[in-house]
């Protein structure tokens, strides 16, 4: 790629480095354009008599090309990747899913100088046709050997296939009464971003043998099992969690560094996730469950680690919101 400056009446073919505009500042030609024989004309005309110019050389790139080709080698599945323009190349859902993105494949993409490739963040929910990505190439073209060896994919989307949610509500008649009241219409809406519906729900009393039956009637009809109760997990020896391990299941994780929803407890019965919502379940404010939920319902079942690595943006609300 070769920068210059010149005669204007030789400039048709290449690319203009700046913006050209006349002396009332009205732009004639827009950076990034090829420049044509009407450009010329029309610059000679306005007593331009010199323009600088990109040419680009036999081993280049365009920005066009380069971006298109970075938008394929960086994703994976589930998108669709739109026209170029001005060096970008945008990225959107092909459906509605969960949004992966591989952090140290993205880092390195950066490492090829003059690419850089922005993402909404990982493990949300995105609707179809959603952008999700943006890659721009900086220069006007790039080198063709930094594309002979380029990084793995980092991007991509992932269906929600956990869609069938069966809820328990645990407590006497009068809680569960309250529950349904204050607890189950928040829990469905946040349903309604990853595409799931809430197929059934049970009650049951507030001890260990009656939580392991409904768990078990529970995991026989649905993809997802998600508890609530008038109070959160308090402990392990809690009656939820030792339900869940009275049925046969096991504990994945309980708590989380996330405000709201410390109290969480994840854990799994016959393949199935078991989501021990805590408290702030009733509240519409952004907590725990909203940070995991497109995960589980795409299938991308979350470790304890993966939860204690929540810690770093877990302050999801402060006094000031």
């Amino acid at each position: 790629m070769r920068l210059q400056l010149r005669p204007t009446a030789l400039s048709e073919g290449l690319i203009a480095r700046h913006n050209i505009s006349d002396v009332a500042g009205r732009r004639l030609v827009s950076k990034g354009r090829v420049i044509t024989a009407a450009d010329v004309a029309q610059l000679l005309l306005h007593a331009i008599p010199q323009v600088h110019v990109v040419e680009l050389e036999d081993n280049d790139i365009d920005e066009h090309t380069a971006a298109t080709l970075v938008a394929v080698r960086s994703c994976h599945s589930g998108v669709r990747i739109m026209p170029p323009h001005h060096g970008r190349v945008d990225v959107v859902s092909d459906f509605a899913g969960m949004v992966s993105v591989t952090g140290s494949h993205l880092t390195a993409w950066h490492a090829i100088d003059g690419v850089t490739i922005a993402t909404v963040a990982g493990w949300g929910a995105v609707s179809v046709a959603q952008r999700i990505a943006t890659i721009k190439i900086l220069p006007f073209a790039l080198p063709r050997q930094n594309f002979t060896v380029t990084p793995a994919p980092a991007i991509a989307v992932l269906p929600f296939v956990r869609r069938r949610i069966a809820i328990i509500m645990i407590g006497n008649d009068a809680i569960c009464a309250r529950l349904q009241r204050t607890h189950i219409p928040p829990l469905q809406a946040r349903l309604l971003p990853v595409h799931a519906t809430a197929v059934a729900s049970f009650q049951c009393n507030a001890d260990s043998h009656s939580v392991a039956r409904a768990l078990h009637d529970a995991t026989a009809c649905a993809d997802i099992v998600m508890t609530v109760a008038e109070t959160s997990i308090m402990d392990r020896d809690d009656v939820m969690p030792q339900g869940l391990l009275l049925a046969g299941g096991m504990i994945t994780c309980y708590g989380a560094p996330v405000e709201p929803g410390n109290l969480l407890l994840l854990g799994q019965l016959a393949g199935i996730p078991i989501i021990g919502t805590p408290g702030c379940i009733r509240g519409h404010a952004r907590n725990v469950i909203d940070e995991l939920l497109p995960r589980i319902v795409a299938d991308c079942l979350p470790t304890a680690q993966d939860v204690y690595a929540l810690a770093n943006g877990g302050l999801l609300s402060s006094p000031k919101d």
